[in-house]
């Protein structure tokens, strides 16, 4: 699945869009690599999403076949780790 598609379908962003202009951003990286709108995710992959003020590295348990639901959705991803966006000058993704 497409990152911004499964970002959206995780609830990890809240509209495939806003997930699309993140991984422009330069704020989405899939396995230590920045990551296009259109990279493919499989599981196993660690994703580290920038957002604002913190910063999420999941990894991919399973990939979903469609949107899930929000309280379901954490299944399908572990976090790895989560911190506060330190200030680097790179900023974050803003959702």
């Amino acid at each position: 699945m497409r990152i911004d598609l499964l970002l959206k379908a995780l609830c990890l962003a809240k509209t495939r869009s806003q997930a699309h202009k993140g991984c422009e951003a330069g704020c989405i990286s899939i396995n230590g690599k920045k990551a296009k709108p259109s990279a493919e995710v499989r599981a196993g992959d660690v994703v580290e999403i920038r957002y604002p003020a913190r910063v999420m590295t999941v990894e991919i348990v399973e990939v979903p076949g469609a949107q899930v639901a929000r309280k379901e959705a954490d299944r399908f991803y572990r976090v790895v780790r989560e911190s506060p966006l330190e200030t680097d000058g790179i900023g974050g993704w803003d959702v």
